[in-house]
């Protein structure tokens, strides 16, 4: 199983690209309306909506990283590591695993193979857990090797524990 979930010095180095890349759309953005205060033209109006569609799509990749902690498995256990101590949940206790593609944060700029997947685990209890993996630019479902192996070892888990209240 490969799970290529990020740790926290990892994560650490998403927040620090996403400032980057926060600054970079701030210009982005304050140079589109002084564009569209000097002249109202039809490029610009278009070029103005597809930079309002980038911010809100960036806006909501920083609440989602936000949300983010490192996870990772350990027996049949998944442990939440973060700044203000761990928690464990065991994995029969995951009801599904979904993923969705990061296009604004990143861990390094100068490589385009290393992207990251929003890992969205849900509880039984309806809670949600969210974490990053590493992803590649056009895998379709986003990290779809860490998503497989996670998946993998929640349903092994679950079938280890159905087998055991069986005996």
């Amino acid at each position: 199983m490969d799970l290529r979930l990020l740790t926290l010095p990892e994560i650490h180095k998403v927040h620090f690209y996403r400032l980057i890349t926060l600054v970079c759309l701030s210009v982005i953005g304050v140079m589109t309306v002084f564009a569209l205060l000097e002249k109202t033209t039809t490029e610009a109006q278009v070029f103005a909506l597809v930079v309002l569609v980038m911010l809100a799509r960036f806006g909501w990749e920083w609440v989602t990283v936000s949300r983010c902690t490192p996870v990772f498995v350990l027996g049949d256990e998944l442990v939440l590591a973060g700044e203000h101590g761990s928690r464990r949940v065991p994995l029969t206790q995951v009801r599904e695993v979904t993923s969705r593609h990061a296009i604004f944060m990143t861990r390094r700029y100068r490589s385009w193979s290393e992207h990251l997947a929003f890992m969205q685990l849900t509880l039984a209890t309806g809670e949600r857990i969210f974490t990053l993996a590493e992803s590649g630019v056009f895998e379709f479902p986003a990290g779809k090797i860490t998503l497989a192996a996670l998946q993998a070892v929640v349903l092994e888990a679950k079938t280890r524990s159905l087998t055991a209240s069986a005996r």
